[in-house]
């Protein structure tokens, strides 16, 4: 402004325009105030959070819900019951997430686990890992305080969001009503889709109860008082309370969304097969990954069968061939499963496929296989197929579908200069056998041989039993003793080696499989993590023999560490009468201690 009443004109102007804002903030002001003068009112037939949770699994083909009982949760588990969803309370809640990803390795559903705020969420952890480096399918339903109270001391109150984002495929939370349904719904397809992995979904206490039970318990934290912050409170309070409910959901009855398959590329399987028919020394590896449809299972079968290429299993995949003396033949009579001397049939072999097997410390990372081997590896990841060695072909898909376009493209029934490295290695495979049994046959002075006791209960198994393994020492010593006798008739932590698995494993197995005999084969230190849980067989009546093995101690650990360190510091637990605290939960306790016995 270049005068005195340029200046005048220019401030008069902005002292009108302010006025006028102020005005229209005023007017609006008023307007919002007045719509939140109260709750508004909704109606009393509405569903509920907790009951739209429970009708998206169920339209969602869940049939069991495994949770640790919670106020904040506590609407979805009670939902889920009245629909005839069975309810499995557990004692701990990482066993209720082991149970989950135990339901859908059996079933190909996902597994779902419903575990209350703060501490109900952080003790699943270990188990949501677990299931994220077995590619478990896994949902996590995780409850959280009021909306309204987020951050403001209430109980049980964390941020859930960043600590579960590291360990989850996929993770949200739900901020009104009309959230719910979208938010399960895609996380029952998101955990099944590409690389099967857990997914965790936050679920505020006041999105799951009635409105009217809502309204109520905000009502109760008003303020009293006639101040302009009092009355600005209580409209903030309204208008939020109010804006939880008021959206339409969408309908939980909606069927799933449709889960893609992987299938490898035409030109990948073709390139396979030509290695296999030029090779001499063929060694199919099948991991667990190849038996996560578990639909597919019978034609992955079927298609090893007609391959007639030697196999080594890990993981999921042991028992997939599923005889009584696990060498379930070729058509032509040849024994196409071995279980031992592994390491030495990979170092002389010219060709190896590895389908859904990585390259990992089981496998020393690489260096087990033959250097001039030509090497195959199948995965549904590509950060996978390129794992710590170089692969002469490099598949990016199913491992259990390129097996099957293998075995589709073979014309002959068998390739016969395989011949001579079947008979060597089923040679080696009798000879560790025979070496096994021998060594089952030594004395231990006062205390019973391990190899002894995993061998009759082998003998024991029945053609529907499923083997649960927990534990270091021991379960390494039933690995080479017990043969499963079905395909999916194997649980084992995976890749992760977590100790506390066993009770959460066979939880699930029997809610997949409720037929099936279970057996755990615990080591006494893995025992401890989840010894509770036997209350949990009693009370939902869950036929389990539990099997341990009592050396008190740490002894995997123990046997290095006193090489190493010369010392047995923390390795050392007590002989436990673990049948009298068996007995104690209710459950029918024995001891043995004679090989007789």
């Amino acid at each position: 402004a270049n005068t005195e009443t340029e200046q005048t004109i220019m401030v008069s102007s902005y002292g009108i325009a302010a006025g006028a804002s102020a005005a229209v903030c005023c007017y609006y002001l008023v307007r919002e105030l007045k719509k939140c003068q109260g709750f508004l009112e909704f109606d009393k037939d509405a569903k509920s959070g907790g009951e739209l949770v429970a009708e998206v699994l169920q339209a969602h083909g869940i049939k069991h819900l495994f949770v640790l009982s919670g106020g904040h949760v506590a609407p979805v588990y009670c939902a889920a019951e009245a629909l005839g969803i069975e309810v499995v309370d557990v004692r701990h809640e990482v066993t209720s997430v082991f149970a989950a990803d135990a339901a859908w390795r059996l079933t190909g559903r996902p597994g779902v686990a419903c575990v209350t705020a703060g501490p109900g969420v952080t003790n699943t952890v270990t188990a949501v890992q677990n299931a994220k480096m077995a590619e478990s399918a896994v949902v996590v339903l995780g409850g959280a305080t009021g909306t309204i109270l987020k951050g403001r001391g209430s109980l049980q109150d964390i941020d859930h969001m960043s600590l579960m984002k590291s360990i989850v495929k996929w993770s949200t939370t739900c901020n009104c009503v009309a959230d719910i349904v979208p938010a399960v719904r895609k996380a029952l397809h998101v955990c099944q889709s590409g690389i099967p992995g857990p997914v965790f979904v936050e679920l505020p206490t006041d999105l799951l109860y009635p409105p009217s039970t809502v309204i109520q318990n905000v009502g109760k934290m008003m303020p009293r008082g006639r101040s302009l912050f009092t009355l600005l409170l209580h409209a903030f309070i309204h208008r939020h309370t109010n804006n939880l409910f008021v959206r339409a959901s969408a309908s939980p009855r909606e069927a799933p969304l449709p889960v893609e398959q992987q299938p490898p590329s035409p030109h990948a399987v073709e390139r396979t097969h030509a290695l296999l028919a030029a090779s001499l020394r063929p060694v199919l590896i099948i991991g667990s990954q190849s038996m996560q449809q578990q639909s597919s299972v019978g034609g992955l079968v079927a298609a090893v069968q007609a391959l007639g290429v030697p196999v080594y299993t890990m993981g999921m995949a042991r028992g997939l061939l599923g005889a009584p003396h696990a060498d379930l033949p070729a058509p032509d009579g040849r024994q196409l499963l071995f279980r031992h001397k592994r390491a030495d049939a990979l170092k002389q072999a010219d060709v190896v496929v590895l389908a859904g097997a990585v390259l990992d410390f089981r496998l020393q990372y690489g260096a087990a296989i033959n250097p001039k081997a030509k090497l195959v590896v199948v995965n549904k990841s590509w950060a996978n197929t390129m794992m710590n060695r170089p692969a002469t072909v490099s598949v990016v898909g199913d491992p259990a579908l390129l097996v099957m376009g293998l075995a589709e493209r073979k014309q002959d029934a068998r390739w016969p200069q395989h011949l001579p490295w079947l008979h060597h290695l089923r040679d080696a495979d009798a000879a560790q056998e025979q070496r096994i049994r021998g060594m089952a046959g030594e004395e231990a002075a006062g205390l019973l041989n391990p190899l002894q006791v995993c061998l009759a209960v082998n003998g024991a198994l029945t053609a529907d039993s499923v083997l649960v393994l927990d534990g270091g020492d021991f379960v390494g010593t039933a690995a080479y003793c017990l043969r499963p006798r079905k395909a999916l008739g194997w649980l084992d932590p995976g890749v992760f080696g977590t100790l506390g698995v066993g009770a959460g494993f066979a939880l699930g197995a029997h809610a997949a499989l409720p037929s099936a005999l279970i057996w755990i084969m615990y080591g006494d230190g893995a025992f401890g993590f989840s010894v509770a849980e036997l209350d949990t067989f009693v009370r939902h009546k869950v036929p389990v023999i539990c099997v341990i093995g009592n050396d008190a101690g740490w002894t995997q650990i123990l046997r290095e560490q006193q090489t190493l360190l010369g010392r047995p510091t923390a390795c050392e637990l007590a002989h436990t009468d673990y049948h009298l605290v068996g007995e104690g939960f209710g459950a029918k306790g024995f001891v043995i201690s004679q090989k007789e016995e």
